[in-house]
Parts: C-alpha cells; sequence; structure tokens
C-alpha cells in the first residue's frame, strides 16, 4: 500500500504544482493583458496631445496672419488720420486771421445765439421761472 500512497502523493503533488504553474501563467497572462491595456491607453492620449498640438500650431498661424492684417489696418487709419488732420489745419490756416479777429459768417452766428438762447433758457428753466434771455443788445 505504501507504493501507492506514494504514487497517489506524487499525482497530488504534480497536480498542485500543475495547478501552480497554471495560477502563475494565468496571472502573468493577466499581468500582459493589464499592461497591454495602459500601453493602448497611453498610445490613445499621446494622439490626443499630438492631434491638440497639430489643431493649436494652426491657430496660432492664423492669429499672425490676423495680427498682421489688423497691424496694417490701423497703419492705414494712422496714415488717413495724419492726412485728415493735416487737410483741416491747412483749410482753418487759410481763415486763421478772420477767426483771431472774431470774424465769422453769418450762418455761424446764428447757430452761435441760438445755441446761447438755448443754454440760457435750460439755465433758466431749473431755477423754476423764467429769465430773460441773454440777447447782448437789452
Amino acid at each position: 500500500m505504501s507504493r501507492y500512497l506514494i504514487a497517489g502523493a506524487l499525482v497530488i503533488a504534480a497536480a498542485l504544482g500543475l495547478r501552480w504553474l497554471l495560477g502563475y501563467v494565468e496571472d502573468a497572462g493577466h499581468q500582459q493583458g493589464k499592461l497591454e491595456a495602459q500601453l493602448a491607453c497611453s498610445d490613445a492620449q499621446t494622439q490626443q496631445l499630438q492631434d491638440l498640438i497639430s489643431s493649436t500650431e494652426g491657430l496660432a498661424e492664423q492669429a499672425h496672419v490676423a495680427s498682421t492684417a489688423l497691424n496694417l489696418s490701423i497703419s492705414a487709419r494712422q496714415k488717413a488720420d495724419a492726412n485728415t488732420t493735416k487737410e483741416l489745419t491747412d483749410a482753418l490756416a487759410l481763415t486763421a486771421a478772420e477767426r483771431a479777429h472774431c470774424r465769422f459768417d453769418d450762418d455761424s452766428m446764428r447757430h452761435t445765439t441760438a445755441a446761447r438762447d438755448r443754454a440760457a433758457e435750460a439755465a433758466a428753466g431749473g431755477l423754476g421761472g423764467a429769465l430773460p434771455t441773454a440777447g447782448g443788445d437789452e
């Protein structure tokens, strides 16, 4: 009977060893699958980051083009403003002597008188009663 016992013990030992070996292989396979999944996830994240970088490069190029166009537009506006200012200065220089002696055309005097009368009315209306209009010859 001892032979059968030894043979049985060897069979049990072999089964346990095989079970341990299968468990080890299974665990190694699980670890391998886990690492492959992590690698796939890492690759996907890397690809997303590369796509994001590529898209922002395009945006940076677009921003540069827009900035250049805006700078050209601002420069053209400044040049037009400088030309307009020079034209106005030249036009005012032609009548500078007349304005220095307070000589204005009739239309300008009518507008000035009307503005003065409106200002006097507004000031008088705020006091609760009407005041005489501000006429230069009263």
